[in-house]
């Protein structure tokens, strides 16, 4: 009797953790960008001058996440705004991609961090 009551107290302890959780609450959203992308942070586009060849995709991955599994995140929107009118649309994690197919140089910024969180990508 003592040792089923003993396996039953040890069961009931390994469930009553509940460690496993996969809430979106609490999952690690940053997206890392792939080697060559651009990482969204808070304030700022890591890095923030880029040059390419034309038929490039540049992807920009939002990292603006903190906090950690047990208190929550906290996510900060940004957006990538350039300035022949193409947005990325305002989001708070996940990623964008856009192919430049015309030289040239494309600036954007973040219009909800103005002109100090700005970069540029140029085309050649």
């Amino acid at each position: 009797m003592l040792k089923q009551a003993f396996t039953t107290v040890a069961i009931a302890g390994l469930f009553g953790c509940g460690g496993g959780s996969t809430s979106p609450m609490t999952q690690n959203v940053n997206t890392p960008p792939p080697p060559g992308g651009i990482s969204v942070t808070n304030n700022v586009f890591t890095p923030a001058s880029k040059t390419v060849p034309v038929g490039t995709a540049v992807q920009w991955a939002w990292n603006s996440c903190t906090g950690d599994v047990y208190s929550g995140q906290t996510c900060v929107s940004h957006n990538i705004v350039f300035d022949d009118g193409a947005t990325s649309g305002l989001q708070d994690h996940g990623s964008y991609s856009r192919t430049f197919s015309v030289a040239g140089t494309y600036p954007y910024h973040c219009s909800v961090h103005g002109p100090a969180m700005s970069g540029s990508i140029t085309v050649n």
